[in-house]
């Protein structure tokens, strides 16, 4: 990205405009939809217009019941972009830091929160504030103080019955339902021992640049947000939480402990704050342990996967590109069946969580969701699971154990530190 592209400071948004933004909407207002107006197409407002942005908004579109139709970014290339391809009128798409207020203002239905997680809180905040239907990406948070932001607006959003869906989209595969049905129903006997993993080569390796190419600090931490702890909460809380959330989410349960490490084996060059391999153990009330590892480090074999060992089976995951990859329940082999068939079997296919997740969060902001689906509000499991992960990435980095409810109950806040001033 050519640094002339880029909003400066001084042309930051700071939402004067939201009045006049507002007036060029013709839409569905978001308390009604739920009512005689259950036939509309819902009107998104996207915010963040990065690639996994761009993805979910592309899915969400094609449902053919959603429609983006105001677009705020940090940068204005990305603005652009966005609006170019959804084909958003130039006075609904807006730039800035605080271009959020802009569309979360205006009479949108819904938004898609997919700026860098560090800016998740705020807005996610500000979107119930203004009662709108939220698809937010993982993380929800970085800190601790973000994750209570967050999980207190979640319960607005349910009072308000607004929809909430969370990008952790294992939760919308049918095959990790269906196997988590057969786990809730005994077939994998008592969990004993669970492992969860996100173990790859580096990322971002063509986009790392240098401060010096850019107008400010501020302006290059956004772009590399990805290796800044305040912007993405560490590869452990931005990646690897889609692992550990299965592991809770099948157990029904949040760990009462963990104890880590983790270390810096690629120095980027200097760029960043953020670790790049770790190993925490998670430990749940009723004596599971959880082994989970996540690496960023090139030549190191692949593994992104989940694992909980029972009494009676074996629960494992592969990962797969746009949508589920693997999903199987061994059973234990006994004397009498020492091969036995296996109790679940799912090896990839149709089976599109991403799509399934857009899909769902458009029906649910209609009304025409069914069972679990109906009015989803994904709050509670991902605050929870983003917690689970900063407590691992905590741990790891302190070098000790630490407690769910200790932790909880720290105040620390991370931020962006302004570079000195000259002399």
């Amino acid at each position: 990205m050519n640094k002339q592209d880029l909003v400066s400071r001084r042309t930051i948004v700071k939402g004067a405009a939201v009045t006049a933004a507002a007036s060029t909407f013709t839409i569905v207002k978001a308390e009604s939809v739920r009512g005689s107006a259950a036939n509309s197409m819902v009107e998104v407002g996207f915010i963040g217009c990065g690639g996994q942005g761009t993805r979910d908004a592309q899915l969400l579109e094609q449902t053919k019941e959603a429609k983006i139709v105001a677009v705020a970014d940090y940068f204005k290339t990305q603005t652009d972009k966005a609006a170019e391809r959804f084909k958003v009128d130039a006075k609904n798409a807006h730039v800035g830091i605080d271009a959020y207020k802009e569309v979360i203002g205006s009479k949108v239905d819904a938004v898609l929160l997919v700026t860098p997680p560090g800016f998740r809180p705020e807005h996610f905040k500000a979107a119930v504030a203004a009662k709108k239907h939220i698809f937010a990406e993982k993380p929800l948070a970085v800190d601790v103080p973000g994750c209570h932001t967050v999980m207190e607006a979640g319960e607005k959003a349910k009072k308000l019955n607004l929809s909430v869906v969370v990008g952790l989209q294992r939760h919308y595969s049918k095959a990790y339902r269906a196997a988590k049905k057969l786990f809730d129903e005994g077939a994998m006997g008592q969990a004993v021992m669970a492992h969860s993993a996100w173990d790859q080569a580096k990322i971002w390796g063509e986009r790392r640049g240098k401060r010096a190419d850019w107008k400010s600090q501020l302006d290059f931490e956004i772009q590399h947000w990805y290796f800044f702890k305040w912007l993405s909460g560490d590869h452990i809380v931005e990646q690897n939480i889609h692992n550990i959330d299965v592991i809770s989410w099948f157990l029904n349960k949040t760990p009462v402990r963990a104890a880590g490490i983790s270390a810096v084996f690629d120095k980027r060059d200097g760029l960043g704050d953020i670790h790049d391999h770790f190993a925490v153990n998670y430990e749940y009330d009723n004596g599971v342990l959880l082994t989970n590892t996540c690496v960023q480090v090139d030549g190191v074999r692949g593994d992104v996967s989940e694992t909980i060992r029972g009494t009676k089976g074996v629960f494992t995951t592969t990962a797969g590109r746009g949508g589920t990859g693997g999903v199987r329940i061994e059973a234990v082999p006994t004397r009498k069946e020492p091969n036995p068939a296996p109790i679940y079997k799912y090896e990839g296919g149709d089976d599109k969580h991403y799509d399934q997740e857009a899909a769902t969060f458009v029906a649910s902001v209609l009304g025409k969701g069914e069972g679990e689906d109906k009015y989803r509000n994904d709050t509670k499991y991902g605050v929870e699971s983003t917690f689970m992960a900063i407590l691992g990435r905590e741990s790891a980095y302190r070098k000790t154990t630490l407690t769910w409810n200790e932790l909880w109950n720290e105040t620390k806040k991370l931020g962006f530190k302004p570079e000195p001033k000259a002399d």
